[in-house]
């Protein structure tokens, strides 16, 4: 399974089987990376997505294109909105990933029950609705084995304000950035790696 970061909280999930893109644009629904087999996924329930392409963007239990996909609603309560993200579970060929959109509180337990002991959790950093600490406390306590993290711009060699904030949680001072992280069930490890992906 290969994942990358396309920019803001755009990501690419991909294997021999799957094509997955999660929040995607305009500019990334027309590129050619996208065909008939992907499958768009929304952590979001407020932005429009117009395609032709299967489209999950909501809490439910999914069947789309070979993947199969869990999303579990997170409250999102502002003075003046409440709002709904969802963190979603995919599962293909006995792997499972994990992907935490903008949440607003800490996962309760039935919600730790459903996406807990994945193999990895994929995340942006730059989330206004939570405080770093919590977040990385919340991603912590799904114990996964790869934590991938986006945020880091490889032309600007500088990383974004949410991802220097969760580095000092997580007591990470230096790391070398990826383009990319490919792993499978053969080669997923037994101990946790921390992985900063760049674009």
């Amino acid at each position: 399974m290969d994942i990358s970061w396309l920019g803001n909280k755009s990501f690419m999930i991909s294997d021999e089987i799957i094509s997955v893109v999660v929040n995607p644009n305009d500019s990334i629904l027309s590129s050619s990376e996208i065909n008939e087999n992907t499958v768009i996924i929304s952590t979001n329930s407020n932005d429009s997505l117009s395609s032709d392409l299967p489209i999950v963007d909501s809490p439910g239990e999914y069947e789309v294109n070979n993947v199969s996909i869990i999303g579990i609603a997170n409250a999102i309560v502002k003075p003046d909105e409440k709002m709904i993200t969802t963190c979603y579970k995919l599962e293909s060929r006995g792997l499972s990933v994990v992907i935490i959109g903008d949440i607003g509180t800490p996962f309760d337990s039935e919600t730790l029950s459903v996406l807990s002991s994945s193999h990895a959790v994929l995340f942006s950093p730059d989330n206004n609705n939570i405080d770093s600490e919590i977040l990385a406390n919340t991603i912590r306590s799904l114990e996964t084995r790869k934590i991938l993290i986006s945020g880091y711009d490889k032309d600007s060699k500088k990383s974004s304000s949410g991802l220097e904030s969760i580095n000092k949680v997580l007591g990470i001072k230096e790391f070398e950035p990826k383009n990319k992280a490919s792993f499978n069930i053969s080669n997923i490890g037994d101990s946790q790696e921390i992985i900063i992906l760049e674009n």
